[in-house]
């Protein structure tokens, strides 16, 4: 799996994801988002139109979500929303998993499946 943090857009961070996903590549592309000196104050669309196929089983959700609950920041203001971009039905179905998996988090997850619509949900206005 590779990915590519974006930050070009003003309220948000975009990682999109090449190839086929797994635990390794997804914990690492969660690190640099996290690391980002803008993570706290842009909203986050990730991008798995460019995926191949999925690699993670359901341990593998909750081992993410188990690190994003370490890691997750309350701060005031705090950019908490997260579009999920999917392209077809597999993705769609562990896309809902995760969302359900992390319904604790202070996170607002949504699953789309066009990009217009998550940045809508992400940065209405721009």
């Amino acid at each position: 799996m590779e990915y590519q943090l974006d930050n070009t857009h003003p309220r948000v961070l975009k990682i999109v994801i090449t190839g086929p996903l797994e635990k390794q590549g997804t914990m690492a592309a969660m690190a640099d988002l996290i690391l980002h000196p803008e993570y706290p104050y842009k909203h986050s669309l990730w991008d798995f139109t460019r995926g191949t196929q999925m690699k993670l089983s359901m341990g593998d959700l909750r081992e993410i979500v188990g690190v994003l609950k370490l890691l997750s920041t309350r701060e005031k203001g705090f950019a908490n929303k997260s579009a999920l971009l999917v392209p077809h039905m597999m993705g769609m179905g562990m896309a809902k998993i995760y969302v359900s998996l992390s319904k604790l988090l202070p996170f607002e997850y949504k699953i789309f499946t066009q990009i217009n619509e998550a940045m809508d949900f992400l940065a209405p206005n721009q």
